[in-house]
């Protein structure tokens, strides 16, 4: 037996396990912090080669599911320091999903009907389906980490986004190595393999020529609202624990950070239209004015002092104020037999969009997509006791008592454009933490009927979570630039210890604070007027492929003259 795989197409354990590992290093390389994105073009390819060239898949499946474990680990260590318990059996559920790529490619390649078919086809079907079902359909989605995500190293390259979102990018890097798998393997007749090249060849030029033409040059936008982004810097440790004098120093520690910025601007002759702070940085119970008053009727912390700096510091900046903050519905006093303790209706993680007006007319926006087991259990959550219990087991003194927002909310930003005396109005779409990771929730913050109502976005985020690691960080900041490309407008990040940023509608960078540093952002947005294709087909086309591709899998099962039905 030898290392490469005979011409009958069957590979010795040596080179499957080299195949594994090999993919595994690879998607170690491409993502943030080593970026080496450039590498996703072959990261495909031993993946296919491996599971069609074995003669049984359950030597390939450990072969690619062990490496797997080892990159996943790598990109998730953070979670460690949330649930230690939690971060291999994690490792272990995504490290799953590269297997079941292989079995889909090597169900297909092996199938009688479609075995005549070069991988450089067969490989994005079932890439790109089964990609689909981890990002958006089991237990919620995990849209981290997919094949087409590099694609953000040239910006050319992932303006496709604008078509069907980024699922859709994984279709090119997943194609190239099918190729290369093909070749490799000397799979099927020398005209096929010509065939494939060439169809591969195009796809690269029409999707290179597709990017180069949606690439907005900086500057060509109209005018749009500048924004002031206050990154601060509160380690999670410290918030988890965050006790009500820490509270207090540290709120009013970001207050002085947010004068200082915009002091620092204006002296710079900027303009600033509005000023965000991160997700949840002012502590308390919000500041609708009947919650602080039952905290204040009842003598207890905070009242309504975090309210009352609110303003303090609006008053002072003289510009509307982007808060990220706790909010409550039916926030009441009750007495109980253990003594007077606070209930409510509904709980939320929202931001509040604060001016001179005061609290009584501040508006909110609350999160609609609570984050699959940082927020709630997809599943689980159904039955309350059983959630306990497994917090309880996998991440003790969390508590998953957030309630999701019915319908996304728009906040109506008023501000004045420099060359008019008239106040414009804008809308700002607002999606908190991880949401600016899920495309459909963005989409449906900016779009209505296909109609533009939020032609910016601003993410307010607590990346303390994420500990001293860079990677995530970068990584988040990447799927935040695919919103911007796939709606077509700008996005504002206000990140608690990083990365904050400014990212124009084309998906680049313009700003970009360094993580775990205290610092500021101006953006000086730009609009984009342009409707994408995603606006209304939205992941529609992906889920038609996922759909091809599952009926290509039940095809294949019902052939009962496939070649080599021991192979299956």
């Amino acid at each position: 037996m030898t290392d490469a795989p005979s011409h009958r197409g069957e590979a010795s354990l040596r080179f499957i396990v080299a195949c594994g590992v090999a993919h595994a290093i690879l998607m170690t390389l491409v993502f943030p912090p080593i970026d080496a994105w450039w590498l996703v073009f072959i990261a495909g390819s031993p993946v296919a080669a491996a599971t069609v060239a074995a003669r049984r898949f359950r030597v390939v499946l450990p072969c690619l599911l062990v490496p797997m474990i080892g990159t996943w680990l790598w990109h998730q260590w953070w979670v460690t320091e949330v649930s230690a318990a939690g971060i291999v059996p994690m490792a272990i559920y995504l490290a799953l999903w590269t297997p079941l790529i292989a079995w889909v490619i090597r169900r297909l390649a092996r199938s009688r009907t479609f075995g005549g078919w070069p991988l450089a086809l067969l490989v994005p079907l079932a890439w790109t389906g089964v990609e689909f079902l981890r990002s958006v359909l089991v237990f919620d989605g995990y849209p981290w980490y997919l094949l087409g995500q590099p694609l953000i190293g040239w910006l050319p390259l992932a303006q496709p986004a604008d078509i069907a979102g980024i699922n859709g990018l994984a279709i090119l890097p997943a194609a190239t190595g099918g190729l290369l798998a093909d070749f490799f393997l000397g799979r099927g007749s020398r005209s096929t393999r010509r065939i494939a090249s060439i169809a591969t060849a195009s796809l690269v030029v029409i999707w290179t020529g597709y990017g180069l033409l949606r690439v907005q040059p900086p500057g060509t936008g109209r005018l749009g609202p500048a924004i002031l982004a206050i990154q601060t810097v509160l380690p999670q440790s410290n918030k988890v624990g965050w006790s009500p004098r820490d509270q207090w120093d540290d709120t009013v520690g970001f207050a002085r950070q947010t004068i200082e910025a915009a002091e620092a601007v204006r002296a710079n002759g900027g303009r600033i239209d509005l000023i965000a702070w991160p997700e949840t940085m002012l502590p308390g119970i919000g500041i609708e004015p009947a919650s602080t008053a039952v905290m204040e009727e009842a003598g207890w912390w905070p009242g309504n002092r975090f309210a009352e700096l609110a303003m303090e510091l609006q008053s002072e900046t003289g510009v509307p104020l982007l808060l990220g903050s706790a909010s409550f519905e039916g926030l009441r006093r009750e007495t109980t037999e253990d003594g007077p303790t606070l209930a409510w209706d509904r709980r939320f993680n929202s931001v509040y969009l604060l001016d001179e007006r005061g609290p009584e007319a501040a508006t909110r926006y609350d999160k609609v997509f609570l984050t699959p087991f940082g927020e709630r259990m997809p599943y689980i959550s159904s039955w309350p006791w059983l959630e306990q219990r497994m917090l309880d087991i996998g991440a003790r003194g969390m508590q998953f008592d957030l309630d999701a927002a019915s319908d996304p909310v728009r906040l109506i930003l008023e501000w004045r454009r420099p060359t008019e005396d008239v106040l414009g109005s804008t809308g700002i779409g607002t999606p908190i933490c991880f949401e600016d990771t899920v495309p459909s929730v963005c989409r449906d913050l900016v779009w209505e009927n296909g109609r533009k109502l939020a032609p910016l976005l601003l993410n307010a985020s607590n990346d303390g979570w994420f500990g001293p690691y860079p990677g995530p960080r970068s990584t988040h900041l990447q799927l935040a630039r695919f919103r911007s490309i796939e709606n077509r407008v700008p996005m504002v990040r206000a990140v608690n210890t990083g990365r904050s940023a400014w990212i124009d509608s084309s998906g680049r960078l313009r700003a970009a604070a360094p993580a775990l540093v205290a610092d500021a952002i101006l953006a000086e947005t730009e609009l984009d007027d342009r409707r994408p294709p995603f606006a209304t087909l939205g992941e529609r086309p992906i889920w038609s492929l996922t759909l091809i591709c599952i009926l290509m899998l039940i095809w294949s099962g019902l052939d009962s003259r496939r070649t080599n039905p021991r192979n299956s």
